[in-house]
């Protein structure tokens, strides 16, 4: 786009550049000549380096911008990681909430089970306090003290349920304590697993908002030198203007030159810019139906239809003040040929265009072909004649 402008500007300094003020004289000898074509040759070089420090300007924007684009997407993938990463927080922190419950829940199961160890081990030593006070006892003398066989059984079966209970509260007491050791550790390792994952994700977060931060400033540098490299390239497209309308004056010069030392144009009758017999007229100047919109407009020239390829001359001698493609008139040859006088050929055919900016041309050269590039519905030449940089009916003007 900014390319498309910067053209349509250069156009319009060539347009308006090629008004010749009225009160230069024409009288030029062949040294002025050669002068004028020094100091033509002197603009064009400047010009030209003009045109490289421009396009050296849009690389670097170019480039600039480059920059900012992948700058936005690495932001947007920081951005995405940040935000896996805090949901991953999230999810830790609930685990380790659960599991400091579940550490608290063991806790108290823990203590529990300390109580249910310390009450058992109370009561064996109650019982061993107990045989102690009463002397040594054995279970053999506590059958043999029996009256009788029934009581032998009765007390047989009293030391057998002692025996069990005893074995009991000695594998209950083995058994919580396992149980105690195992859920210990293993809430313990859950805790350090989480609290480990936790620091984890918690630095990895830390540095991603580095990161991030860090983009932003960059994308802020990169924004303001964008700005910094756009002001330049206005500067530089201002002063390529400049330097083409100054080219387009000297070319002008130039042609009051040329004329004065020969008996070239002079502001009299143009020539046809295709050969009698092979065109027709299919449009004319002034007010007609636009064929793309159906709608009245204004046409500046005239048109003449003709097959893709015929020769298309130049209506007059002059130089060629722009030769290149142009919106709407697509690809376009425009000579200047007096003080007064330039004419426009459009439309010309893909590698038509036969001339070259700067290039003095005589009346029914070949300086084109036809073609129906541009706003074009078939190959045609649109024919404009400026004078003083108006456009005038080229009908009184044509041989």
């Amino acid at each position: 786009m900014r390319k498309k402008i910067l053209l349509t500007l250069l156009i319009a300094g060539l347009v308006a550049g090629s008004a010749i003020p009225t009160n230069v004289t024409w009288a030029a000898s062949k040294a002025s000549l050669d002068k004028i074509n020094r100091e033509l040759k002197e603009i064009q070089k400047k010009r030209e380096q003009q045109k490289q420090q421009v396009k050296q300007t849009e690389e670097k924007i170019s480039a600039v911008q480059k920059e900012q684009k992948d700058l936005q997407t690495e932001l947007m993938q920081i951005d995405l990681r940040r935000n896996e990463t805090q949901k991953k927080l999230d999810k830790l922190e609930v685990q380790m909430n659960e599991t400091t419950e579940k550490a608290a829940q063991a806790q108290d199961n823990l203590d529990e089970a300390k109580e249910r160890v310390a009450q058992r081990e109370t009561l064996l030593k109650t019982r061993v306090k107990s045989m102690y006070e009463r002397g040594k006892v054995s279970y053999l003398d506590v059958l043999l003290g029996s009256s009788d066989f029934g009581d032998f059984l009765t007390r047989m079966e009293g030391l057998q349920l002692i025996l069990e209970q005893d074995t009991r509260i000695l594998e209950d007491n083995m058994r919580d304590k396992e149980t105690i050791e195992v859920k210990k550790k293993e809430i313990d390792h859950q805790l350090t697993v989480y609290a480990g994952m936790l620091d984890e994700a918690e630095s990895l977060k830390a540095e991603l908002d580095k990161q991030y931060k860090h983009s932003l400033v960059v994308k802020a540098e990169l924004k303001k030198k964008e700005s910094a490299l756009e002001e330049d390239l206005e500067q530089y497209g201002q002063q390529l203007i400049a330097l083409t309308k100054a080219e387009s004056d000297k070319y002008a010069e130039r042609v009051r030159a040329m004329s004065s030392s020969s008996s070239g144009y002079k502001g009299g009758k143009l020539g046809l810019p295709v050969a009698d017999g092979q065109f027709r007229f299919s449009s004319g100047f002034g007010m007609r139906t636009d064929p793309f919109t159906g709608r009245s407009a204004g046409h500046n020239g005239v048109d003449m239809a003709a097959p893709k390829g015929t020769t298309i001359m130049a209506a007059a001698n002059g130089v060629v003040i722009f030769a290149g493609y142009s919106n709407g008139f697509g690809n376009t040859v425009m000579i200047k040929h007096s003080d007064e006088i330039t004419t426009l050929y459009g439309h010309i055919r893909e590698g038509g265009i036969k001339v070259s900016v700067g290039q003095s041309v005589t009346k029914g050269q070949k300086i084109a072909e036809v073609g129906s590039t541009g706003r074009s519905t078939g190959n045609h030449v649109h024919f404009t004649v400026y004078k003083n940089d108006v456009a005038v009916n080229p009908m009184p003007y044509l041989k």
